[in-house]
């Protein structure tokens, strides 16, 4: 589902990543580890096709959906209105009967603004929207960060759900989390 070939990126004179090669398949949950600047958000924006490399090739195989930390959203809209504007620009294949379920199944507000939203709760309709929009690609930048013991159990079954039907690359620095969910733990270190 995603393959990166001999991929390197530089910013200005910096060489964020060097040479990483990947590969990540359907039903596969794979955690990024490794320190502040070592490359983990650019190596997910490559993934997306949010950047391109400098040199090297990235492949993916069906849509990518990046849930960056934090989480990018309307603040003026409800989370009803965002979905109902996130279906119609991804082109998910569920509906706003699905939308309005999933909100309160992650105990979301349906017609509140994101204005009013804890960091948490966005975080929360962040993931939601991976069930709804099903992506083939799950790109999660710190996915536990914000949540509180129910929003990382949601987290934990979302993951799982995403094991049956995506390629998963999540970046964190919480080891233990990555060993709980990941597949494989990979280090980036200086790129």
């Amino acid at each position: 589902m995603l393959r990166f070939e001999d991929v390197w990126k530089r910013f200005g004179r910096d060489w964020v990543l060097k040479g990483v090669g990947l590969e990540v398949e359907r039903g596969e949950v794979v955690a990024l580890l490794g320190p502040n600047g070592s490359g983990k958000t650019t190596l997910l924006r490559l993934a997306a096709g949010l950047l391109r490399p400098t040199r090297g090739r990235v492949e993916r195989r069906g849509e990518a959906l990046l849930l960056p930390n934090p989480p990018a959203f309307h603040r003026h809209l409800t989370a009803r209105e965002h979905l109902a504007y996130d279906l119609a620009l991804f082109q998910g294949s569920g509906g706003m009967e699905e939308a309005v379920g999933l909100l309160e199944a992650f105990g979301l507000p349906p017609d509140k603004p994101l204005l009013a939203f804890s960091s948490g709760m966005r975080k929360r309709l962040a993931l939601l929207r991976l069930l709804l929009l099903r992506p083939g690609v799950w790109l999660l930048d710190e996915p536990e960060t914000a949540l509180d013991q129910e929003g990382r159990r949601l987290l934990l079954e979302l993951l799982e759900e995403g094991r049956r039907r995506a390629a998963v690359v999540l970046a964190t620095h919480d080891l233990d989390f990555a060993r709980k969910v990941a597949d494989r733990t990979l280090l980036l270190g200086q790129g």
